[in-house]
């Protein structure tokens, strides 16, 4: 941790409440897989071969065209980028209803707003920012629980890499919310999901400031905001294709399709509502009992046998912050969530759209999903297997202790590029943006195909 090696960037506030139970932790730098290996009662030969599953199953959704045909879809299923080009931003115009002009404003803005925060960060060398005390800003235990990208103390933007790759969050929120505005008072296409896709946008736009600040200060506050608006956007789009399918099944039933749309609409609608407001209760409750204030609950190091946080206390009542022992099933079932993601995708194009959707689009989102999410396994929080950021920042240390400016800028710039954090903002950024272009992709075609259109 870099607390480890440069303690006096920790307050005496969180030395209290980290030392108290950091000593029977496995150390930062350490890749728990071994512990969680050793703890685990599945034989080690099963776990291999477990670990060699996983890492396969991963081939099928980097290669869509091939197990579509593999599983029985024709080329009839593939036809959408044929029929509008296989240009990627014709592709994003036709999705998303916005012409190529729009996208570029909607980047320049995107890029405007933080290079404004670099340009804050900047300025406050020579004047130290300081954040609201109620904020809680120098509480550092849960996020150096979570993250090894190095710290700069005493800076607007404490972590670069990790504040600045939310870029991809807030461009997509941009696309999303625009799409929706032009699609509800502009386009003629005033039938489906408009509503929803406008909450979805606003829940993305609230994830890349939360996180933005969650990852700049680590305020306590935002990171319960964080963890909420983030479980509302990866819900949201298989929400949406399942909403879709009941509106193709309700006008394969010889319903009016206006008709059918509206009701597709508003159940998409509600089922997200609902998830939204329970959700948010849920975290907001975690954040009033301060679950993550002395420690990351979730942390794989902290799920531990030996871990005093699932350990009994001395009166043997259960510690209540406690998740329990991990089990190594558990880790192998959350590396495996980009597969099992597209599980219902896979049944839905085949059973019910009788079409795939975007094959461009596709390919991207599992793409960038697959390489961010595998990388992202490797942060501290979960298996701690990024030794090189530690490296990266003993060279910075050094090189800024020797007056090497340069030297020490380019080592911090390497540790926030690789940082596992900063490189899943950018894969799942790309993610959304391509997955909510397929999802407009399948329902253009639902829409033409039941003359909506």
């Amino acid at each position: 941790c870099w607390a480890h090696g440069h303690a006096e960037e920790r307050n005496e506030a969180t030395m209290y409440n980290t030392t108290m139970c950091k000593a029977d932790v496995t150390p930062y730098w350490t890749c728990v897989y071994d512990e969680l290996s050793r703890q685990d009662p599945i034989p080690l030969p099963l776990q291999r071969l477990f670990l060699c599953l996983v890492a396969a199953a991963y081939l099928p959704i980097m290669f869509p065209l091939t197990v579509g045909h593999f599983v029985g879809l024709d080329d009839s299923y593939f036809e959408f980028d044929e029929e509008h080009t296989f240009n990627f931003l014709t592709l994003m115009s036709v999705t998303t209803g916005l012409s190529q002009l729009q996208l570029y404003v909607c980047v320049s803005l995107t890029a405007a707003f933080f290079a404004t925060l670099v340009w804050a960060d900047i300025t406050a060398i020579e004047r130290p920012f300081r954040w609201p005390k109620v904020w809680e800003t120098e509480n550092n235990a849960c996020y150096d629980d979570m993250f090894c990208e190095p710290s700069r103390k005493d800076r607007l933007i404490r972590r670069p890499g990790n504040t600045l790759s939310n870029f991809f969050y807030l461009f997509s929120a941009m696309i999303v919310l625009t799409s929706s505005y032009s699609r509800a008072f502009i386009s003629e296409e005033k039938t489906s999901f408009i509503l929803s896709d406008a909450t979805f946008g606003t829940m993305m736009l609230i994830l890349s400031i939360s996180s933005t600040v969650w990852h700049g200060c680590n305020a306590m506050w935002s990171h319960g905001v964080d963890l909420w608006s983030m479980d509302a956007v990866i819900i949201y789009l298989p929400i949406r294709m399942m909403s879709l399918g009941v509106f193709v099944t309700l006008c394969k039933h010889s319903w009016d399709p206006i008709m059918a749309s509206h009701i597709a609409s508003a159940a998409c609608m509600l089922i997200y509502a609902a998830h939204i407001l329970s959700n948010g209760s849920r975290w907001k409750k975690k954040h009033d009992q301060k679950f993550w204030h002395k420690h990351f609950p979730f942390a794989v190091r902290n799920r531990l046998l030996h871990s005093p946080y699932v350990q009994t206390k001395k009166d043997d009542t259960i510690n209540s912050l406690s998740l329990g022992p991990i089990p190594l099933y558990e880790v192998y079932l959350f590396a495996l969530m980009p597969v099992i993601h597209n599980i219902p995708s896979w049944i839905m194009a085949k059973k019910v759209y009788e079409s795939f959707g975007s094959i461009c689009f596709a390919r991207i989102l599992n793409i960038s999903l697959a390489v961010g999410w595998a990388y992202r396994m490797t942060e501290r929080w979960a298996l701690d297997a990024c030794r090189h950021i530690k490296f990266f920042g003993e060279r910075m240390e050094m090189a800024k202790k020797n007056g090497e400016h340069i030297k020490s800028f380019s080592w911090m710039t390497l540790a926030a590029v690789l940082s596992p954090t900063a490189v899943l903002h950018y894969c799942t950024g790309i993610t959304l943006t391509a997955a909510f272009c397929h999802a407009r992709s399948v329902e253009i075609i639902m829409l033409q195909k039941f003359l909506v259109l």
